[in-house]
C-alpha cells in the first residue's frame, strides 16, 4: 500500500524533471538572431569610380593629353614606345590615364595611400599605360607629366604603385618633383601608378577593429581617412593597418544588400589607443553618401 501510494509523487517528479529538460533543450536549440548579411561592394565602387581615359595619339600633333581632372604629359611620341618584343611602333596608338585627385576617388577606386604598411599624405595619384592593337607597350625614354594642384608641397616626392597580392603597394623612388605655377612636374621612364606623396606613419601607432552584433561585415568595404593629409586607408580582415597615435580619422564603411540598397556607418575620431569598435549600418542613399565622401 505504501508503495503504491508512492507511484503519483514519482510520477510527478519524473514530469517535472522531463519538462525541465525539455525547456533547456528549447533553449539551447533556439537559433539565434541573423546578422544583416550583404552583397560584394565592389560592384557599387566601381559604378562610382573615374573612368580610365583614352587618348589616340595619331602623330606629333597631338602628343601633347591634358586630362579630365587637368593631368598632362608631354611628348608622348611614338619614338619612346616599344612593344612587347622591343620594336619600335608607328602611329596610331594610345595612351590611358586614370587621374585620383580626392578621398573618394582613392576610395572608388580602392586605391589606399599606404606605404610599407605606413600611411602617407598625398596630393593625387595617377596610372599610365599605353598600348597599340590592345598590345601593352613598353616606355624607353623620359615622359614628363604634370600634376595640378594650387598649393604644391616641396615635401612631396614620386611614389610608384607596385601590385602586392590583391593591393597596390606604394614605394618610393627618391625622386623629388619640380614644384612649377601647375603644380607638380615629374618624369617617369615606366608605365603603371604614380603618387605625390610622403611617408606620415612611422612605424608605431594603433589598430582599430571592427565587430557588429547586427550586421556581417565580410562584403563591407571599410575606409580610414585621416583629416589634413588626404591619406585613405582600406580595412581588411576588419583589423586596420598602423594609425599615428594622435590622427584624427574618419570611418567610412559601405555595403549593398541583394535588393541594391545601400547602407554605411560614419564616425570621427582621434585615435590614441586600439579599439575594437561594435558598428551597425544605417540604410542610406546614393546622393546622401557621395555627399560625405566628397566633403572629406
Amino acid at each position: 500500500m505504501k508503495n503504491r501510494n508512492l507511484l503519483p509523487f514519482i510520477a510527478l517528479i519524473l514530469m517535472v524533471i522531463i519538462s525541465t529538460i525539455s525547456c533547456k533543450k528549447d533553449r539551447i536549440e533556439t537559433p539565434q538572431e541573423e546578422l544583416n548579411e550583404y552583397s560584394d561592394v565592389n560592384s557599387y565602387l566601381d559604378s562610382k569610380k573615374q573612368e580610365e581615359q583614352e587618348f589616340v595619339i595619331t602623330g606629333p600633333s597631338n602628343d601633347t593629353i591634358t586630362g579630365n581632372q587637368g593631368t598632362k604629359i608631354f611628348g608622348a611620341g611614338k619614338n619612346c614606345f616599344r612593344d612587347a618584343n622591343g620594336d619600335t611602333i608607328d602611329y596610331p596608338f594610345s595612351i590611358f590615364l586614370v587621374e585620383l585627385y580626392t578621398p573618394a576617388d582613392m576610395i572608388y577606386w580602392q586605391m589606399p595611400t599606404v606605404a610599407s604598411g605606413n600611411i602617407m599624405a598625398t596630393d593625387g595619384e595617377i596610372r599610365i599605360r599605353s598600348t597599340k592593337n590592345n598590345q601593352d607597350l613598353n616606355l624607353v625614354c623620359p615622359l614628363t607629366f604634370w600634376m595640378p594642384n594650387s598649393a604644391p608641397d616641396s615635401n612631396m616626392t614620386m611614389y610608384r604603385g607596385v601590385t602586392s597580392g590583391s593591393y597596390i603597394d606604394w614605394i618610393n623612388t627618391s625622386n623629388s618633383f619640380n614644384i612649377i605655377p601647375y603644380g607638380y612636374e615629374g618624369m617617369t621612364t615606366q608605365f603603371g601608378w604614380i603618387n605625390a606623396g610622403y611617408q606620415v606613419g612611422t612605424g608605431s601607432g594603433h589598430t582599430l577593429s571592427f565587430t557588429s552584433s547586427v550586421d556581417d561585415l565580410s562584403n563591407v568595404g571599410i575606409f580610414i581617412y585621416f583629416t589634413g593629409t588626404d591619406g585613405v586607408m582600406q580595412v581588411y580582415n576588419r583589423t586596420s593597418g598602423i594609425i599615428p597615435n594622435g590622427s584624427i580619422v574618419k570611418i567610412v564603411m559601405i555595403a549593398v544588400n541583394s535588393n541594391s540598397q545601400l547602407f554605411s556607418y560614419t564616425e570621427t575620431r582621434t585615435v590614441t589607443s586600439s579599439a575594437t569598435i561594435d558598428v551597425s549600418l544605417s540604410q542610406t542613399t546614393d546622393a546622401t553618401l557621395t555627399a560625405y565622401l566628397n566633403n572629406l
